[in-house]
């Protein structure tokens, strides 16, 4: 190695330093949040879990002592055509209930999905599809709309009245006690969520593991602590049981239709509504002692990833943060940071792995060669950024001990150990995905067009991995 290479480092010192010092305070103040979350959450787990999760040791006999209330199931969908008869067919065999029916939203330039739904209807009556008034695609907040409107025909042809509305997706495995426990919940609460669990597969896809290893973290902890500390719930769209008036009502309260078309995330807006409307939103985690959650397959591939990825950004954080603001209280406004700071941290996060590495190379060669011994350190015991870096790896150390522990909750230890290896690899999607959301809302504003919706393809499991 030559002199110019000891030029190199010479030059950039400045820079890694900045940048060094950048990332490190970043890190410092997102991960003290992450802290109390944390510290909240096993403080009530251990010394008030009863009451945290009072559902939970709730005896299951009381599910079927409660009158079945009459329950509509929307599941919105375009070019489906290979999942929806699979999904709604599995529905219908496997739900333990009588009084619901199932309302699918599809286009009139959609012919495949829409053979698929009259097939399945022909053989369960209580499947209905709605077909929208426009071509798709649309945005699914505005399919959503049209199930609605759907179902207040179906009523007014019928006679019957819905009282809960659960939403659903074209993959989705749904439980089938899910609707007794939403019937048991509603109306004390005006919107029930249950867990969403990606499906239990083979540790190759990478991609789709991702999700399960956050979905595990944020929806068997995170979301207790949302609950309880702010009252706010967001809606995962699936999975999610609203009591129908309540959200007629605040829906309509806020805007034109109980879904905001322009909206990305139409099932956290609506949450997020409902929740400034002082409704009574619940997260239940194996309620009446039952391993109650919505399981399907998340995307397998980078690319659909971050296109999925970029739109829950895209609503959650920059749509919200435009149409809602900071409303609420302090706790409240403490939960709606945590959602929109993903912005920022996922870009540090993703900086951090070029600045360590880039950091390791730099020492690596001034302790390793004695011709650049010369060279400065960056971290220097005693400084400030000395101490940053400390409570940074302590604050890392913390994290993947968390994400350890709630992965092996809902799929074992060695899903756990994996999910350790798996964090650059999301992390690289979300940055990604922030990167794409970022310039996609920017293009869209300044051309006044609004986002449509960008369907992900999905994949309904077989018998075989079903039962696996």
């Amino acid at each position: 190695m030559g002199d110019w290479l000891v030029q190199i480092f010479r030059s950039s010192y400045d820079s890694l330093y900045m940048a060094t010092f950048i990332v490190a305070t970043f890190l410092f103040i997102s991960g003290f949040d992450d802290v109390f979350v944390d510290l909240y959450y096993w403080f009530h787990h251990l010394l008030m879990k009863k009451k945290f999760n009072k559902f939970r040791y709730a005896t299951p006999e009381k599910l079927y002592q409660i009158e079945e209330k009459t329950i509509a199931i929307f599941v919105p969908a375009w070019h489906e055509q290979d999942v929806i008869d699979k999904m709604l067919l599995n529905a219908c065999r496997t739900i333990q209930y009588k009084n619901y029916d199932i309302f699918v939203g599809v286009y009139p330039n959609d012919p495949g999905t829409i053979l698929k739904v009259e097939l399945v209807s022909k053989q369960y009556p209580n499947v209905h599809a709605v077909v929208a008034d426009k071509p798709g695609p649309t945005t699914k907040a505005d399919n959503l709309n049209g199930i609605h409107a759907g179902m207040i025909k179906w009523e007014n042809k019928t006679g019957v009245r819905y009282d809960i509305i659960v939403m659903h997706d074209s993959e989705d495995v749904i439980h089938p006690l899910s609707l007794k426990v939403d019937n048991a919940l509603i109306p004390e609460y005006d919107m029930v969520q249950m867990p969403v669990f990606p499906l239990d597969t083979s540790h190759l896809n990478l991609i789709h593991w991702t999700y399960a290893d956050e979905f595990a973290e944020y929806h068997t902890k995170d979301l207790f602590v949302r609950q309880h500390f702010s009252g706010f719930v967001p809606s995962a769209g699936v999975g999610t049981a609203f009591n129908r008036w309540i959200i007629e009502f605040v829906g309509t309260s806020f805007a034109k239709n109980i879904f905001r078309t322009s909206s990305l995330t139409e099932d956290y807006d609506l949450a997020l509504r409902l929740a400034l409307g002082r409704a009574n939103l619940l997260f239940t985690y194996k309620p009446f002692g039952i391993d109650c959650a919505t399981r399907g397959y998340f995307p397998h591939s980078m690319s659909a990833s971050i296109r999925q990825k970029s739109r829950w950004i895209t609503g959650i954080c920059l749509q919200s943060w435009q149409t809602i603001g900071w409303r609420g209280d302090a706790k409240f406004r403490f939960v709606l940071y945590r959602d929109r700071k993903a912005v920022i941290a996922n870009i540090i996060n993703f900086f951090a792995y070029v600045v360590i590495l880039y950091l390791i190379s730099y020492e690596a060669i001034r302790l390793g060669f004695a011709a650049y011994r010369q060279l400065p350190p960056i971290v220097i015991k005693g400084t400030i950024l000395w101490d940053l870096v400390v409570i940074d790896s302590l604050l890392m150390i913390w994290r993947i001990m968390h994400r350890f522990v709630t992965v092996r909750r809902v799929y074992g230890i060695w899903a756990a150990i994996l999910s350790i290896f798996r964090l650059p690899i999301s992390n690289i999607i979300n940055f990604s995905a922030t990167g794409r959301a970022l310039y996609q809302f920017t293009k869209a504003a300044l051309r006044k067009k609004e986002l449509k919706w960008e369907k992900t393809a999905h994949h309904f499991p077989t018998a075989t991995e079903h039962s696996s």
